[in-house]
């Protein structure tokens, strides 16, 4: 009598596996796939909205006139700045600074002290450079229309630069108004070609993406 041990049952090899049906793993996963997908399109778009600080408010106001005459001014950003890269220069009609020693900064706002200033008009000259590393600058005025206010000779225009016979500052440094000025039209056009590119890769990858999830859909 054999060992018990040794004893197997021998598959039949007439009768066959059952076949497999279709899998619905990829098909149950397509909507979240789709939704992540989605939201990473979305985040690639609206980051270089967010990408650089701004100006958004200044005291005294940009076209303003003041009765009286600021000992300081004010800028307020709607992001951080560094404040060790940021100058202010508040000059008068004569082309002289009077600005007070260095910025200093709290929270978005960046204080400028500044010596007694001259009657008319009041040009705010400034640069910074954002928490994302990004170059700003901007320039705007105001009037000083107090009574008490010393009178000064205004300095004639130079064709090629400023007030003061100064170089122009350039891009984004002239005529700018409350909100401010990004700096230089050729750095936001360096950002916008980095997200254009970044864009169409990802464009590309959802693409592929997309085919191989409907390529595998289609296998039996």
């Amino acid at each position: 009598m054999p060992d018990p041990t040794y004893w197997y049952v021998k598959p039949r090899s007439d009768v066959p596996f059952p076949p497999a049906g279709p899998s619905t793993t990829p098909r149950a996963a397509v909507p979240a796939l789709l939704a992540l997908l989605t939201l990473l399109l979305v985040v690639a778009v609206a980051a270089p909205a967010q990408a650089h600080a701004r100006l958004v408010r200044s005291d005294p106001a940009a076209g303003s006139t003041v009765s009286r005459s600021p000992g300081s001014v004010t800028l307020t950003f709607d992001g951080p700045v560094k404040q060790q890269f940021t100058t202010i220069v508040v000059s008068g009609a004569d082309g002289v600074s009077y600005s007070d020693g260095t910025p200093s900064a709290l929270n978005n706002d960046v204080k400028q002290e500044v010596r007694a200033l001259p009657s008319g008009e009041i040009v705010v000259t400034w640069r910074s450079v954002a928490a994302d590393g990004a170059p700003l600058q901007g320039r705007y005025t105001f009037t000083n229309a107090d009574p008490a206010a010393p009178t000064v000779v205004p300095v004639p225009a130079s064709p090629t630069g400023t007030a003061d016979g100064t170089p122009s500052a350039g891009p984004g440094a002239g005529g700018a108004g409350e909100a401010g000025e990004s700096a230089g039209d050729g750095d936001d056009a360096s950002w916008s070609a980095v997200w254009l590119v970044g864009g169409a890769a990802l464009v590309a990858v959802l693409a592929l993406l997309g085919a191989l999830l409907v390529r595998s859909m289609r296998r039996p």
